[in-house]
């Protein structure tokens, strides 16, 4: 909620209360000339007497009750509306820093991925979605909550399956050269959903690549997600 509708509702709610003062008083007023009125007060001699000022209390007072009702009734409503209004101002202050945050926390992590990718040779700053990859880790930043996404744990332990499987069958045929292919596409296919986009290539060449995107997505998760809270992705072993 902007600060103009937070006015715009605020003034409404102020006409409210003062209208609420005026009609109780307005009855009071009524009540006042009323119990003056039917005591005949206006025809007798005025007195200070204790006794006169006596009777002019018991006269007036359904309008004294009456105007200690509006008073007390005026005060609790501005005091809610006060309290009412600071709460609404607290929450709007609150979304306001919040995307603020945000959009700080994308631009320091957009500026990291992009010094890290600077100190290699085999990424292509192109092939990192950066927006969607930081929406993965942080979910809710927007709400000003910097607590990694369950999705991406899962992207995660997506990519480090297709790693381990691919130890498994390195390890099963003895010798580093086993069928790449799969694996290419099966790595391919899993860093593309966190936003990561890598090609088919000559194996050495892919090997490489890969090489510098685990160790990219192992420093961003050290660094932007609370330290060990992620476990480092397996070694591969067909390097």
């Amino acid at each position: 909620m902007d600060a103009n509708t937070l006015d715009i509702r605020f003034r409404a709610a102020s006409k409210i209360a003062l209208a609420i003062f005026i009609i109780g008083f307005s009855i009071s007023t009524f009540l006042f000339f009323r119990g003056l009125w039917e005591a005949s007060a206006f025809q007798r001699e005025f007195c200070t007497t204790k006794n006169c000022i006596s009777n002019f209390l018991n006269f007036v007072e359904f309008s004294i009750s009456s105007m200690e009702g509006t008073i007390s009734l005026t005060i609790t409503s501005f005091t809610l509306l006060g309290i009412y209004f600071a709460v609404l101002n607290y929450i709007s202050t609150a979304k306001t820093n919040a995307i603020s945050n945000h959009l700080l926390n994308l631009n320091t992590f957009k500026d990291f991925i992009n010094d890290e990718i600077a100190r290699k040779g085999r990424i292509n700053k192109e092939s990192i979605d950066t927006f969607r990859w930081y929406n993965l880790i942080f979910p809710d930043s927007k709400k000003g909550l910097l607590t990694t996404g369950d999705q991406y744990k899962d992207l995660l332990n997506k990519i480090d399956s297709c790693i381990a499987k691919s130890n498994e069958e390195c390890l099963q045929s003895g010798t580093p050269s086993f069928e790449y292919k799969p694996h290419q596409r099966r790595m391919r296919d899993s860093l593309q959903e966190i936003g990561v986009r890598i090609e088919l290539m000559p194996r050495n060449d892919f090997k490489e690549a890969e090489k510098e995107i685990l160790e990219l997505i192992n420093t961003t998760n050290k660094e932007f997600c609370g330290g060990d809270s992620l476990k480092k992705l397996t070694e591969p072993a067909y390097f």
